[in-house]
């Protein structure tokens, strides 16, 4: 078995579903008998966001506390270290631990690209894996060092087909997607007893951040982020009876003023921040939900890269079907139970009609998805396998 150290943004951004998006990785390489380390740099000035007072500064504690009790919680034998870049502060080791150690990684996996040391280089085998398509190759992640791996890999599917817009940035980028943990999600399993009418009057939920990092603008036309893509299904309350909410995140005043909007078009509001701040309260948010409807980020949709959510795969794994805007993901996932595809309201509209019209399916449905196409198990030992 090899060793890894596995790059990401679990202790500068500590919220629920962003540790799960990376931990899914640290947990599945454990469990596949893999050695561990975790590696993360501070990036910029002021990056470490707390998320119960809300504030960022420089001060890792809050986010490596997060992660050790993650990896306390699932038994990981993983060793957690973190780099301050511009006053050189490590915390978990010191700096010349660090450097053995990557000198003695069998590969370095850098997932999102939002951290990058020039000591990297000591690794022998790197592989960037790109969560953010289009954004990524147009250069708002994993600008530094973009040239230095031996192999590239993206959520971003259907990168380098004709009908997919995203530029190659002369990079080969090999298709890959969100592993998810079904252990993690196996209580929370209905069964058709138990995913019967009493469960109808739940919502369909998704958490989102409103507006994230912003548009591009690339060659002259904008791509932008889940706002503008939520706005064009403002009116879908009223076109159907289900309850829908969203869990919103985001700038405060700007959130304020959504959640207003949101409100009076039908859609049940509730705070983001709050329901993120700790697994536990994430966890029980999505497992109290009928199933996830949410739209995806403008950029990909116009891109068709053929994105699918770290997020989803948790509603899936769970047992609980999702409806999702789509991003060309249809061209390769199986559409028709447990997950759906829409691009218009009426399309929305039908697919939840689907959904609540054989319900005891799609969650069963849900379940085989994330066993066999999105578990740890098939999906990292197929990367490994690809970068030999």
């Amino acid at each position: 078995m090899a060793c890894i150290v596995v790059c990401g943004y679990m202790i500068r951004h500590p919220v629920a579903g962003n540790l799960l998006a990376y931990f899914h990785y640290l947990l599945g390489l454990h469990y596949l008998g893999h050695e561990v380390l975790y590696l993360e740099e501070s990036g910029w000035p002021e990056s470490c966001y707390n998320p119960i007072t809300r504030n960022y500064n420089d001060d890792p504690q809050v986010g490596l506390q997060a992660v050790q009790t993650l990896i306390n919680t699932y038994g990981v034998n993983a060793k957690v270290c973190y780099v301050n870049r511009d006053t050189k502060t490590v915390y978990g080791a010191d700096w010349q631990e660090i450097k053995q150690m990557l000198r003695m990684a069998d590969l370095l996996l850098n997932i999102g690209g939002v951290c990058w040391l020039p000591e990297f280089l000591l690794c022998k085998h790197r592989v960037l894996i790109d969560m953010d398509p289009f954004f990524t190759q147009v250069g708002t992640f994993a600008a530094e060092g973009r040239k230095e791996y031996h192999a590239y890999f993206s959520y971003g599917v259907n990168i380098g087909q004709p009908d997919c817009s995203i530029p190659s940035d002369g990079i080969e980028w090999l298709p890959t997607v969100p592993p998810v943990v079904p252990e993690i999600w196996k209580s929370s399993i209905l069964t058709p007893e138990d995913s019967g009418e009493e469960r109808a009057d739940l919502p369909f939920t998704t958490i989102a951040n409103w507006n994230a990092y912003g548009g591009v603008t690339y060659k002259d036309e904008h791509y932008g982020q889940k706002d503008r893509e939520f706005m064009r299904l403002l009116e879908l309350p009223s076109y159907c009876s289900q309850k829908l909410e969203i869990a919103l995140a985001g700038k405060d005043a700007e959130i304020a003023e959504v959640a207003k909007s949101l409100k009076a078009a039908g859609w049940l509001v509730r705070d983001g921040g709050e329901i993120s701040a700790s697994l536990s309260t994430y966890i029980t948010y999505l497992i109290g939900s009928r199933g996830e409807f949410s739209v995806a980020k403008q950029a990909y949709v116009k891109t068709r890269s053929g994105w699918f959510s770290d997020r989803s795969v948790c509603y899936l794994a769970a047992g609980r079907p999702v409806i999702l805007q789509d991003t060309g993901f249809s061209d390769w996932l199986p559409t028709e139970y447990g997950v759906l595809a829409f691009s218009s309201l009426q399309e929305a509209v039908d697919r939840i009609e689907h959904v609540n019209a054989n319900y005891p399916k799609h969650c069963l449905t849900a379940r085989e998805l994330a066993e066999q196409i999105f578990s740890y198990k098939v999906v990292l030992p197929r990367l490994l396998k690809e970068v030999g």
